[in-house]
């Protein structure tokens, strides 16, 4: 056998990762990786503890000082089947009057123009009226449901110095649309827009592209630990705008500046193996987001110009911290459980607004404790396992005006690889499935905490006459008067390993 220096294996390691780290330019923090769990190896949902492959690298490094050296090459494919049900309006309409923008409240006072009659909502405003048209946007209707996703698998684990300095790589690559950021206001703000509700954690927050990188060991016979990092980054786009015509955007001049900031989120592992039989592991990952600021400057022809600047925060992913045990009850099987806490009630929205400061405290996420529990059975070179998850929703009733849509989840996998030898190389196939189904919710909205978007006292200015269906709430808000979320997501992975 060739003897390989330990430069020679560092500069080999590095030129592995390289090629590989070329779609980090592209990766963001994302919300896949922990709703899927560890896609290849025997990690499952219970990957921060046990399962010692490619995708311990985002799950607790510290597993890769126990990880076999190959390279995984799979296809994951994910269907979000997640499902709102409206109920129906009794009432809240916003006059048509209101489009015609002459209506006081009982000062004298102009009311706020953020807010725009129902009709025009659900059929538009044609163009001898409104000039432009107003096309419609009719409630329940501005989302995609029922998408099937499917995402390339890539795995590394490379040793550079035996099993006490080892490389790893995990990433999840979409197929097709490579990266998707919606951005959709949780009140009735959304009116102008898709006019509907989405879910808040899945959706497009399950496109975009996942990667870690990093290294983990055994330090001592028993004690592994391991570091690994994952992408956030924040992208700046600054629009300067001419207007010629605010009524002819054909004639618009634009010129923009795009900036992207790359910094990383490290996650920590550790790993105490004091037997065959038993195992205790820990982890923490830091915070993770793809923020994108833009900054809006527009100039007219009389010489007014204006400017502000929006944030939207994309793929939020919280502190969290882990906690597990594997135990084997024979050498072929063993169980394994874990807890994980994360840090909800530091979430920024998509606009990046914290649910408890704009909405309420009544309003603000919660911190939450999730919970796996599997069984893992090995006999000779077959591998296979089980998990099953409890996740609750950070979310709290939706009473008011917010609409943030997420629910308990209960899931559940199971997988299985061996290993066989072919053409002087060994290889690992394996399968794996997996179910998340979103609990049933139901939330019901206190008409006395919505915003009246037509005051009590409105009255038309140019009679002083009261403004006709005034009285009562009148609001757009499409979760009004409420509504029902739940479905499920399920899928199933395939992958190869050559285990060199």
């Amino acid at each position: 056998m060739t003897h390989v220096s330990l430069w020679q294996r560092v500069l080999l390691g590095t030129a592995t990762l390289l090629p590989c780290l070329g779609v980090a330019g592209v990766a963001q923090a994302s919300p896949l990786f922990e709703l899927v769990g560890g896609t290849t190896g025997a990690g499952g949902f219970n990957g921060r503890v046990t399962g010692a492959d490619a995708p311990s690298t985002y799950f607790n490094p510290a597993l890769l000082g126990y990880a076999k050296k190959g390279f995984t090459l799979g296809v994951l494919v994910l269907s979000d089947q997640t499902e709102i049900t409206y109920d129906g309006r009794t009432g809240g309409t916003v006059p048509l009057a209101v489009g015609d923008r002459n209506i006081l409240d009982g000062e004298g006072n102009p009311i706020p123009n953020d807010t725009v009659p129902t009709d025009w909502l659900e059929r538009g405003c044609r163009e001898s009226i409104c000039t432009p048209a107003f096309g419609p946007r009719p409630r329940a209707e501005g989302r995609d449901v029922g998408v099937t996703r499917s995402y390339t698998i890539l795995g590394l684990v490379a040793p550079i110095v035996d099993e006490r300095f080892v490389l790893g790589l995990h990433a999840l690559i979409p197929n097709g649309e490579f990266t998707t950021a919606q951005s959709f206001y949780n009140d009735e703000r959304e009116q102008f827009f898709s006019n509907s509700l989405h879910p808040e954690l899945y959706g497009d927050r399950l496109t975009a592209t996942s990667l870690a990188f990093g290294a983990g060991g055994r330090i001592t016979d028993e004690l592994a630990v391991g570091l690994s990092f994952t992408l956030s980054l924040t992208n700046t786009a600054n629009a300067g705008t001419y207007v010629r015509d605010p009524a002819d955007y054909d004639q618009l001049l634009l010129a923009t500046d795009v900036k992207v900031n790359t910094a990383v989120s490290p996650h920590l592992g550790v790993v105490w193996k004091p037997s065959d039989r038993f195992s205790l592991a820990g982890s923490v990952h830091s915070e993770q987001k793809l923020v994108i600021e833009t900054a809006f400057s527009a100039a007219l022809p009389a010489g007014q110009e204006s400017d502000t600047t929006r944030k939207a925060v994309h793929d939020f992913v919280p502190w969290s911290f882990g906690l597990g045990s594997e135990v084997g009850v024979t050498d072929e099987t063993s169980f394994v459980g874990g807890v994980s806490y994360t840090l909800w009630s530091d979430y920024i929205d998509r606009h990046g607004q914290v649910p408890g400061a704009i909405y309420g405290d009544d309003y603000a996420w919660k911190d939450t404790f999730a919970f796996t529990f599997g069984a893992r059975q090995h006999i000779d070179t077959v591998t296979a396992f089980i998990d099953l998850g409890y996740t609750p929703s950070p979310v709290p009733e939706q009473t008011g005006r917010s609409n943030y849509v997420d629910n308990d989840r209960v899931s559940a996998t199971a997988g299985a690889n061996f290993e066989f030898e072919a053409f002087g190389l060994r290889f690992r196939p394996e399968l794996q499935i997996q179910g998340h189904h979103l609990l049933d919710r139901y939330q019901k909205k206190d008409d006395g905490k919505l915003r009246d978007e037509v005051p009590d006292d409105a009255v038309v200015a140019a009679t002083g006459n009261p403004l006709p269906g005034r009285d009562g709430l009148q609001t757009n808000n499409p979760g009004w008067p409420g509504f029902s979320s739940g479905g499920w997501l399920y899928g199933g992975a395939a992958s190869l390993t050559l285990l060199y």
